[in-house]
């Protein structure tokens, strides 16, 4: 049976177990982000420092786990509910991050076309947004080229970090990864992330060289959420030979093991 490899956050991965075993394939989950929430006080502190500046228009969220942990907070300090919530427009940047928030009992969740950075920044410039202010709230190694698109046109834009990501301190997935690869028995490989792109590389090091792993992964079929994932792929040495058409995983792994 042919092997996929698909890079998550340490902890994720059952229901993609799931789907790549009914798809015929057999699943290797490669755990090379490690997400974790910072401290609430923290959080709380920065949350409040943006909302001195007066009240929010656009809240985005970039996760599940992000708008989980977000609007958990801003329920334990109800202090904040009617300064972040009052005529503020929600916008998820994916389905589950929506469902999430439908959870949390917020409706009228904005979605982008494309689930990615560069589909709310397309979204969003559709809005008049001289004037008004942007909350991102993600993790804390994202780039800020989104938080630059949206002030091109305009806005206000300030960002929480929910979470900081770390290299996993178990590496028993990589090293999984490394000794499945090395005997040629991984078909596939789906990246979700520049950052887990990095990450696997900087992982790997430790039980493989960079020039034995890359000519190793130039013979499998490399998959690549999104233009950004792609790039950094292509800066590593090993540029995808697919790109899907949405950016939603299990989507991706449909086109990529078709």
């Amino acid at each position: 049976m042919n092997t996929v490899a698909v890079t998550r956050p340490a902890g994720l991965g059952k229901v993609t177990i799931r789907l790549v075993r009914e798809m015929g394939w057999n699943p290797l989950i490669v755990h090379t982000v490690e997400l974790r929430p910072r401290e609430q006080s923290e959080i709380f502190t920065e949350l409040s420092q943006v909302l001195t500046g007066g009240p929010v228009d656009w809240l985005v969220l970039m996760s599940p786990n992000g708008a989980n942990l977000l609007f958990d907070i801003i329920k334990s300090h109800g202090n904040l509910l009617p300064s972040v919530l009052g005529d503020l427009q929600l916008l998820a940047v994916g389905p589950k991050t929506k469902e999430a928030l439908a959870r949390q009992g917020m409706h009228g969740v904005h979605l982008p076309d494309k689930f990615s950075s560069l589909g709310i920044a397309d979204f969003l410039s559709t809005k008049d947004l001289g004037g008004k202010r942007i909350l991102l709230a993600r993790s804390s190694s994202a780039d800020n080229s989104l938080g630059r698109e949206l002030a091109k046109n305009g806005a206000t834009v300030a960002t929480v970090n929910l979470y900081d990501s770390v290299i996993p301190s178990d590496a028993t997935s990589i090293q999984r990864f490394v000794d499945l690869i090395e005997r040629d028995d991984i078909q596939a490989i789906l990246f979700t992330s520049s950052l887990s792109a990095s990450n696997l590389f900087l992982m790997s090091k430790n039980y493989l060289r960079v020039d034995e792993l890359v000519p190793r992964l130039r013979k499998i079929r490399i998959g690549a959420i999104g233009p950004v994932t792609a790039h950094r792929l292509a800066e590593l040495g090993v540029p995808p030979t697919i790109i899907p058409e949405t950016f939603i995983i299990d989507d991706a792994l449909k086109e990529l093991l078709g």
